[in-house]
């Protein structure tokens, strides 16, 4: 008896020891290629480096747009520039890099005195400790905890979740020459930040494939409380208000499907702006009336297509312009 539980014990000790080196070489293996760029994050880490410069040579007050690319596709930075009166630069990019890095550029660029627009993409109001590959991917490129709103719960998901492939991807690093090219990145961003040649005519077949595939989203069903996201915006907003700015937050473009207008998906976006509102956000507008049907957008649910952008931005300046012109001016 005392045998045999002495065997069990040394397999025990040795199945432990085993899994021990398999975990501590993953790690070696992840943190030897972080902060190598790969090929899928370029056209991000351009894009941004681009808005960036763009906000950093506006040396007056200025308006910034913070979201995800729902905004890059769906803003005419130049036609809210006329309604609100001064410089706009918009700061959209990609959604799926998700509100720690999203608020991480908005933080650089937001100076004393700013204004910010905030067209927030739904899933970003919840889901505060959820990752994606987007993210995870980006991740790997910019590790880092102390300037943004990441938490032990995400790094576990992140070392948890990273596949093998993009482990290689890091130690190859960048192809010999890589150059952006495509539909995304700044060779398509014009001089505030906006997408450029998304017009109708420019729409391929398989970007109104991507259109009609898209998913019915349930972000009804997905707003759980228990790891709701209100605090990290709230949290933005309040240091541009203390800073003698206004953070303002409305609906983004989104496509519209019949789900959306029943049952729980119904009752979440009529709900929404009143949410952010008790959750101390300035959120104004209507979800419901910045939903449009498929021949308004590019290729995905939330890309406008440039001939719609005017049709949004007009019920946009519509809700914006009576409040910015309320807020302070320096």
């Amino acid at each position: 008896m005392m045998k045999h539980a002495l065997l069990s014990n040394r397999f025990a000790l040795g199945l432990l020891l085993g899994l021990g080196s398999v975990v501590g070489l993953w790690l070696l293996l992840l943190a030897g290629q972080a902060g190598r760029p790969v090929p899928t994050t370029q056209w991000i880490e351009k894009a941004y480096a681009h808005k960036l410069a763009l906000a950093d040579a506006i040396k007056q007050p200025k308006l910034v747009v913070v979201a995800g690319s729902a905004a890059m596709f769906g803003i005419d930075s130049a036609m809210l520039e006329q309604a609100v009166g001064r410089p706009v630069v918009n700061l959209g990019v990609n959604a799926g890099v998700l509100s720690p890095y999203i608020q991480h550029y908005a933080r650089q660029v937001i100076k004393p005195g700013d204004w910010v627009l905030l067209p927030v993409e739904y899933p970003m109001f919840h889901g505060r400790w959820s990752i994606n590959y987007p993210f995870l991917d980006f991740w790997w490129e910019h590790p880092g905890f102390r300037h943004m709103d990441v938490n032990v719960a995400q790094l576990s998901q992140v070392l948890w979740l990273t596949p093998l492939s993009r482990v290689l991807s890091g130690y190859r690093g960048l192809p010999p020459g890589f150059v952006v090219s495509g539909l995304y990145g700044p060779q398509n961003l014009d001089q505030r930040g906006d997408q450029v040649h998304s017009e109708a005519s420019q729409q391929q077949v398989w970007m109104r494939g991507l259109v009609e595939q898209s998913a019915v989203e349930t972000y009804g069903a997905q707003a759980h409380g228990w790891d709701a996201n209100w605090a990290s915006w709230k949290a933005l907003a309040d240091e541009v208000s203390t800073a003698g700015g206004c953070a303002l937050f409305v609906p983004p473009p989104m496509l519209d499907r019949p789900a959306y207008h029943h049952g729980r998906e119904l009752r979440y976006y009529q709900a929404l702006p009143e949410q952010a509102r008790m959750h101390g956000l300035n959120y104004v507008g209507s979800p419901l009336q910045t939903m449009y049907p498929i021949d308004r957008f590019f290729d995905t649910n939330y890309h406008l297509n440039a001939e719609s952008r005017h049709l949004y931005m007009q019920q946009l300046v519509e809700w914006v312009k009576p409040v910015f012109a309320n807020c302070p001016a320096r």
